[in-house]
């Protein structure tokens, strides 16, 4: 297991059924940290750590401002709409101030016979990929949110410490995050529910099994 320390100026995770105003998830969802871990190391395929557990902790609730930007309403074709419709102004809300650790797990990664003989534990490609970034080939930069939402840092943190508040998986949480998305429909988007703490609590060590959320492919068959 291994912590990462992750900080964005200002990210926007837009709700699953958000329409003409594009509300934001509160926190970064798990899907969204699961694709930038897997953009920070290079990772083109979403299944190839399908299994990895994820905790997070955050220094404090991010703050909610609404902005004015142009939007794209049909961003996955539809060519003849996009020309006229899809590029419009119109409300946006912006987490700001997001700073958070999390805690990354691979032991109930996909066994090795699954994967490819190179490949290696989620946990060493990050590990890898902050600490020797030159051996990392991707596209772009690191984002978390939309594609202009670069984040500031993720840094390694060998014991983590201090004043945080825990996102904890919980059935009667009041808030609910995606934990993976279907980009072409729904059928296969899953969600749980999360309580965040009201104080903070001093964080040392690893979080209990309870905290972690898994990242799993609902998908039949093999992903890709």
């Amino acid at each position: 297991m291994i912590t990462v320390h992750v900080q964005a100026p200002y990210a926007s995770f837009r709700k699953s059924y958000a329409r003409s105003f594009a509300e934001s998830y509160p926190f970064a969802p798990p899907a969204t940290v699961y694709g930038m871990l897997l953009s920070l190391v290079g990772e083109r395929s979403r299944a190839r750590h399908a299994g990895v557990r994820l905790a997070f902790a955050y220094a404090r609730q991010p703050a909610v401002a609404t902005t004015l930007r142009k939007l794209s309403r049909y961003k996955y074709g539809v060519a003849s709409k996009q020309e006229k419709l899809g590029n419009a102004p119109d409300f946006v809300e912006t987490l700001c101030g997001v700073d958070f650790l999390c805690w990354i797990d691979s032991a109930g990664e996909a066994a090795p016979a699954q994967r490819s003989a190179a490949a290696t534990r989620l946990e060493e490609r990050i590990q890898q990929a902050v600490l020797s970034p030159e051996t990392i080939t991707r596209s772009g930069i690191v984002c978390l949110g939309l594609s202009d939402d670069a984040v500031d840092a993720v840094t390694l943190v060998s014991q983590p410490e201090g004043q945080w508040r825990w996102l904890v998986p919980d059935e009667a949480g009041e808030v609910e995050l995606p934990t993976w998305v279907d980009h072409v429909g729904s059928l296969h988007t899953r969600w749980r529910r999360f309580r965040f703490d009201a104080e903070p609590r001093e964080v040392s060590g690893s979080p209990p099994p309870e905290r972690f959320v898994q990242i799993d492919d609902p998908r039949p068959g093999p992903g890709s």
